[in-house]
């Protein structure tokens, strides 16, 4: 297998690179217009956040894969008293080097790091072809609990009876 290690701020852009491959790989390809803010701000929380976490798959030298993520401070609830919890940000294996195990070490990895680190939970956000690997790894489906929903700035917002004609979305 080959070795993980932490990343550095100089492994942002590598690390760009590979968040790239990942969304083209889910339903790509999409225009690089952000991957120059993405490499900043990889390479300014690498450097100046500890709540954030990458690390890196090297085979003699070359990068084959990352996987980012954070700890954020989480509220205790029925089911944790946990006051942390682990979120998968993205993480990508080169496509010639798939299908070899790294991605379930790095995903066992990180979750386990944040697991010593105090964190109650991890969780994630999945590609379709990626359940498996995930459900392997222990990460639970769970479809009749809260789930994730994005809302994003720029799109407009539907005319509902929340909102009036016009209003800013």
């Amino acid at each position: 297998m080959f070795p993980i290690r932490p990343a550095t701020p100089d492994d942002a852009q590598v690390l760009t690179e590979l968040r790239r491959q990942m969304h083209d790989d889910i339903n790509g390809p999409h225009p690089t217009d952000w991957m120059q803010a993405c490499e900043e701000i990889t390479r300014d929380r690498l450097a100046n956040d500890p709540s954030f976490y990458a690390f890196i798959v090297e085979d003699e030298g070359k990068v084959i894969a990352g996987i980012t993520g954070e700890i954020r401070p989480t509220f205790p609830n029925p089911g944790s008293s946990a006051t942390a919890a682990g979120y998968g940000i993205a993480m990508c294996i080169l496509p010639e080097y798939r299908r070899r195990g790294i991605g379930g070490s790095l995903v066992h990895h990180m979750t386990e790091h944040f697991m010593a680190l105090g964190c109650g939970r991890m969780s994630v956000f999945v590609a379709p072809q990626a359940v498996g690997l995930y459900q392997e790894l222990g990460f639970e489906d769970l479809p009749d609990t809260i789930r994730p929903m994005n809302r994003y700035a720029g799109k407009p917002v539907p005319e509902s009876r929340y909102t009036t004609a016009g209003s800013a979305s």
